[in-house]
């Protein structure tokens, strides 16, 4: 079977592009590996659209040109069996890159993906979020998994507001927890996959509690993504890894950020007192005094 670089690569990107843009995409992921053997111009005449506009969207999704693009489309095109085989977190990555080319495409990488975020995320999207974070009498994180750490973070940041705030790492206990939730309490639920069954099950007893559900995923069709109030879903580049989410990680981060500092500024006086009250009583663990 092959792997589907330029659908996997597109289609999470969709609802970001402008219709123009989309023709393009649509165009790409119609054509798959074959769009190697193209031209700009052929795919101008294909599309009716210019091949300054194409070289663009070519430079927006992360090339360096419209030649890059079409290399690392042919090199992509391999089967689900080959991909398999190697050790790579990210798609145009091969042995022979040398250390700093590495840390080049690595960092590029995540500056494309922090990019496409920002067109991506709505403000009613955020605000929504806002909406049921900000009356809860306590903030609960839940995530198996690599998603647990990500729910750890989350959890350290929140701890600083005003909130009563709950992370718990093992499975019986998070199952445990739900069942004792209601319709004061807020639910971040991090799952990448958006098929984790454990997360899932945690979701429909947090959902018949009436608790508030918040969802960080990379999967818009998932049944957790029905389950919540709002959720979150993120593009981040396919590999041999992908369900172990390395490239998604930055983004979720960025998400929580972005929730917390709006947190934070909402009610500051309050959220100011509890993170002076945490600093002093953290005060002692430091050598000089010094703040968190």
């Amino acid at each position: 079977m092959t792997y589907d670089y330029l659908r996997n690569l597109l289609r999470p990107r969709l609802k970001s592009f402008t219709d123009t843009e989309k023709i393009i995409a649509e165009y790409f992921m119609q054509l798959g590996k074959k769009v190697v053997n193209k031209t700009l111009s052929n795919i101008a005449e294909d599309t009716g659209v210019s091949e300054s506009t194409i070289f663009k969207f070519v430079k927006k999704i992360g090339f360096d040109g419209f030649q890059d693009f079409k290399i690392t489309v042919a090199s992509n095109f391999r089967t689900n069996e080959e991909r398999s085989q190697e050790i790579v977190v990210f798609p145009d990555i091969c042995k022979s890159d040398s250390t700093h080319v590495i840390a080049q495409k690595i960092i590029n990488s995540n500056k494309g993906l922090l990019e496409n975020l920002l067109q991506s995320l709505k403000e009613e999207q955020l605000n929504k979020a806002l909406s049921l974070i900000y009356p809860a009498k306590c903030i609960y994180f839940f995530g198996q998994g690599a998603s647990s750490v990500i729910a750890l973070d989350a959890y350290h940041k929140f701890l600083r507001t005003k909130y009563h705030c709950n992370y718990v790492a093992d499975l019986h206990m998070q199952l445990s927890y739900a069942t004792k939730l209601g319709p004061d309490d807020c639910v971040f639920l991090f799952s990448h996959s958006g098929e984790t069954l454990d997360t899932i099950e945690i979701a429909k007893i947090s959902r018949e509690n009436r608790a508030k559900i918040i969802t960080l995923t990379g999967n818009y069709d998932s049944e957790l993504v029905k389950l919540s109030d709002t959720a979150f879903v993120v593009y981040s580049e396919e590999s041999a890894f992908r369900s172990e989410s390395l490239t998604a990680r930055i983004l979720y981060l960025t998400i929580i950020d972005i929730l917390y500092v709006s947190v934070m500024y909402y009610d500051e006086e309050e959220n100011k007192k509890s993170l002076e009250k945490i600093r002093k009583a953290l005060y002692f663990t430091k050598k000089s005094g010094a703040q968190e």
